[in-house]
């Protein structure tokens, strides 16, 4: 069986000349049938922008400038437009990031729902309409005739958020792409769309690509793991494994950082310090290492390439058996 989704070596660049910046490096990963891979990192670590690349939707000033794009063994990058038109919404969905500005504030949620279907897969109007119903009760939305006659700022951020679900599941595609697809929402909505996502990759069959920053969601949601930073995958692994045993430094400083149900109240909230550097490109070795509690002693440092270090558990660097960060 081959991969659905393989991205060997991705490179993308921002910029011309000398303003020229490098915002992912190298980014190796893949996504098998049926599967979730959760996608982890702060800010600024390359996540979104891998997945727009899917997507072929860089804004102007990126582009891909290495690396491929393959799904279902047929490389992405040298498709032409009308092509990858054939498949994106089709054979893979997305639901992006940012709710509020994703949908056309001056379309119907109706209208919005039934372009696709119409469009990829030739329904007629009343076909289209009937499946958009299907699926807006389908995702929890209650009277959905009535929600497709109304606007996008006539429903609240939740279910905003279920009628993106909907529409990226419009065509059956065969991988999903989720971009933070809790971002915003209050912690009752992100369990309801957590357990929605599940239900329905469990119904479908269908791969999900889960990008977030939230090891939480990752841990609900996920079979594997990839935590990214600065551009770079720095570990991947089953979720159980890398939550159990993480191996490399910047992994163990995201599990640090979230609060533990049974903390007392005494203790400190753990903060990485620092931040994901902007211009990472001149940076050698390790690009964690200025942030690293463990970088004055780790072998790793200077020689920070991806290793197999167990079974399908690899890192850039192998800290298992370290004593724990203290907050």
């Amino acid at each position: 069986m081959e991969p659905l989704l393989q991205i060997d070596n991705l490179e993308i660049t921002f910029g011309r000349g000398k303003d020229a910046s490098r915002a992912v490096d190298g980014v190796s990963f893949c996504v098998w049938p049926g599967e979730v891979l959760g996608v982890v990192g702060e800010s600024g670590s390359g996540k979104s922008v891998t997945a727009l690349s899917v997507m072929g939707l860089l804004s102007r000033q990126g582009r891909v400038t290495g690396g491929k794009i393959l799904f279902q063994g047929k490389d992405l990058l040298t498709m032409t437009p009308e092509t990858l038109d054939t498949l994106r919404g089709v054979e893979i969905g997305m639901i992006f990031q940012d709710i509020m500005y994703s949908l056309n504030p001056v379309l119907t949620i109706g209208k919005q729902m039934t372009e696709g279907m119409r469009r990829h897969l030739r329904m007629d109007a009343a076909a289209a309409s009937a499946r958009a119903v299907e699926l807006l009760t389908r995702t929890g939305i209650r009277d959905a005739a009535q929600v497709m006659k109304k606007y996008p700022h006539q429903l609240s951020g939740g279910m905003r958020q279920r009628v993106m679900i909907a529409m990226a599941l419009a065509c059956r595609p065969k991988l999903l792409i989720a971009d933070e697809p809790t971002t915003a929402l209050d912690v009752t909505i992100q369990m309801q769309i957590m357990q929605l996502l599940r239900g329905l990759q469990r119904e479908t069959g269908m791969a999900i690509l889960l990008i977030t920053h939230d090891l939480g969601i990752v841990a609900e949601l996920a079979d594997r793991a990839v935590v990214m930073y600065a551009g770079q995958c720095v570990e991947e692994a089953p979720v159980h494994e890398l939550l159990t045993d993480p191996a490399h430094a910047y992994t163990r400083a995201l599990m640090q950082a979230v609060p533990g149900l049974h903390d007392s109240r005494e203790k400190r909230l753990y903060s990485i310090p620092g931040r994901v550097p902007e211009l990472y490109g001149d940076i050698r070795g390790c690009r964690f290492a200025e942030r690293c509690a463990y970088a004055a002693d780790c072998a790793y440092k200077n020689d920070a390439a991806m290793r197999q270090i167990a079974g399908k558990h690899y890192s850039r660097c192998d800290l298992r058996g370290e004593a724990t960060l203290l907050g």
